[in-house]
């Protein structure tokens, strides 16, 4: 037995045994616990055998260059594996719950060791071994609740999630108000390390990046009205050179009115990047803005139209310093309701198009100077933004459910690329999933995007990008 999986064994029957946990329960799928502690196993295991082609370069004639998911780097044909065991806890005023997490692509590297001598990986980066993927511990002191770990955050996920949704570090405070709504606050300490490139500083807020936020939830006639303030303090070592303090302000709304479902949001960045390296110690001003907003109609079980889009601000000329281009935090895209879909091309990491994981803007393109967010601190404000807008439906056929979509994309400011054309092109995805029982599940996505002229332009190629995948899920 690998020693890691060993580890895991004895942790947790160490955990439990510690709890006094009686097993008698199990069958219930709860352990009631001594000193009034009910804890529950639980878990997931993903089987994602993955096709892709033409991902980055749009060109059939070259050899595919590598894309990167949560399980690693991939091309061709891969299959990723995410495994996902857990437990949680819930007594008098307090809760808990532990997600240990292995997500690899299959190989001999991978699943035999971590580190093979001086073959495959050299780190557990993309988790070829077991960790704590995500922790939350809270307490309830009356009307307050203190809550910390890394689990998922977030502040706009519900609608367009241009800001922020991911999975660390961060400590809040949360609570209620009344029957009218409720309240979040919450630090993320994104990066924090008194080092930059491996090198003590003696400088130590150098490499930090914390974020500091507040969101508002009022529920008024079927709908939630959610204001939200972030700021972002992006030192040094996070983002490579200078250092930019962002303030995000903006609201999201969403809700049931009868059968419309709208969904809506609108944010405005402001700030400054301090002693960017552009030409000697220049600063940039922020200042951009975004916004969302689609409908769906819930018609029926069986079928549930929606049409919508975004509109992401854009930097016209590279050149100058100001950063016009909009950047969230983390942008969450891909997990939200409306257009988001895991598995769909737009949502992957495209290299050639400037999109991280989970992103749908091509927030990496254009001057790197300007950073002041995004997945990794890469996000630039030089970036050229984005038009979208799409269509789909969404539905339920007995154990079946399904949603396809199509979408249309422009850049929105090409001139700040030296581009002729603003035109990304044309995306269609589709996926459909069969619940064979409450424990296992298997779906299927096609995705792919026919790139217009901008694309074009930009990589000298416009051959399709698609992608393909299957899944195969356990729960228990």
């Amino acid at each position: 037995m690998k020693k890691s999986y060993l580890a895991l064994l004895v942790s947790i029957i160490f955990i439990l045994a510690t709890v006094g946990s009686s097993f008698a329960a199990m069958g219930e799928g709860t352990v009631s616990a001594k000193k009034g502690v009910d804890m529950t196993l639980f878990g997931s295991n993903r089987l994602i055998p993955t096709y892709c082609d033409n991902m980055n370069d749009f060109d059939s004639d070259k050899e595919d260059f590598v894309t990167l998911d949560e399980g690693g780097w991939g091309a061709g044909f891969f299959v990723r594996n995410e495994l996902r065991l857990g437990f949680a806890g819930k007594g008098e005023n307090f809760g808990f719950r532990v997600i240990l997490e292995n997500d690899i692509h299959y190989s001999k590297n991978n699943v035999d060791r971590n580190t093979y001598g001086t073959w495959g990986n050299t780190s557990s980066d993309f988790g070829g071994e077991f960790g704590v993927e995500r922790s939350k511990f809270w307490y309830d002191f009356g009307a307050v609740r203190l809550t910390t770990g890394w689990d998922v955050m977030f502040q706009d996920i519900k609608t367009g999630g241009l800001v922020y949704g991911d999975d660390h570090p961060f400590i809040g405070l949360s609570g209620k108000m009344g029957d009218i709504g409720s309240w979040n606050a919450y630090m993320l300490l994104i990066e924090d390390a008194d080092d930059l490139n491996g090198k003590f500083t003696g400088k130590v807020r150098a490499s930090d990046w914390y974020t500091y936020n507040l969101k508002v939830n009022f529920k008024l006639a079927g709908l939630n009205v959610s204001p939200f303030f972030t700021f972002s303090d992006m030192r040094e070592g996070a983002q490579g050179w200078g250092n930019s303090q962002a303030y995000y302000a903006g609201c999201e709304l969403y809700g049931k009115i009868g059968p419309i479902m709208p969904s809506f949001e609108a944010v405005y960045v402001g700030g400054t990047i301090n002693d960017a390296a552009k030409g000697g110690a220049d600063d940039y001003d922020i200042s951009s803005y975004a916004a969302f907003a689609a409908v769906k109609l819930a018609l029926m079980p069986e079928f549930q139209p929606y049409v919508g889009g975004f509109y992401v601000r854009g930097d016209d000329d590279n050149t100058d310093n100001d950063a016009e281009g909009f950047v969230g935090i983390t942008n969450i895209t891909r997990y939200t309701p409306t257009f988001g879909m895991e598995g769909a091309y737009m949502y992957e990491h495209i290299f050639g198009l400037g999109s991280p994981l989970y992103a749908l803007t091509p927030e990496r393109l254009g001057d790197p100077t300007a950073r002041y967010g995004g997945i990794g601190g890469a996000g630039t404000g030089n970036n050229p933004g984005l038009i979208h807008v799409g269509c789909g439906a969404t539905g339920k056929i007995s154990a079946i459910s399904y949603k396809v979509q199509t979408c249309y994309l422009w850049f929105a400011e090409e001139d700040g690329l030296g581009l002729d054309d603003d035109e990304i092109g044309l995306t269609v995805d589709a996926q459909a999933k069969y619940a064979l029982s409450p424990n296992f599940s298997i779906s299927y996505t096609i995705s792919g995007l026919f790139p217009g002229d901008g694309v074009e332009d930009l990589k000298g190629e416009d051959d399709t990008a698609w992608i393909t995948r299957a899944e195969f899920v356990w729960k228990w």
